[in-house]
């Protein structure tokens, strides 16, 4: 995935597949592609004929896999996100999609009524 800096210059930002240090241990999982399936009410094969790819490259993705950029896009695109989404729980997406547009005024206002709606428990500590 190509992103720009504050400057305008382009880098490459795309992850690698986590490497397996251990053979008995799963590596860390970066993407939330299953959860956004669900979220969506996809099966895997739902997601492959959607976009276009295998249903095996599907469940490799599934498992853990990272895909291309170019998969990363459909996704994106298929489940209503963006491709930094995909790399966020759907039930906290929704959040940063809501102040992302926000000015730091509106933010404040948000954080003060949530904070009032939802106070937090006192501890005995």
């Amino acid at each position: 995935m190509l992103t720009t800096d504050n400057a305008g210059r382009g880098y490459s930002c795309t992850m690698t597949n986590p490497v397996r240090i251990h053979a008995d241990k799963e590596p860390v999982r970066i993407h939330f592609i299953p959860e956004w399936a669900e979220h969506r009410n996809m099966r895997k094969a739902d997601v492959a004929r959607e976009i276009g790819a295998d249903k095996g490259l599907v469940t490799r993705w599934f498992q853990g896999k990272l895909p291309s950029d170019a998969y990363l896009e459909k996704l994106a695109a298929l489940f209503g996100t963006t491709v930094d989404g995909l790399f966020r729980h759907p039930d906290e997406d929704w959040l940063t999609q809501f102040f992302r547009d926000r000015n730091e005024e509106e933010r404040e206002r948000a954080r003060r009524i949530l904070e009032t709606a939802f106070p937090r428990k006192k501890t005995g500590t």
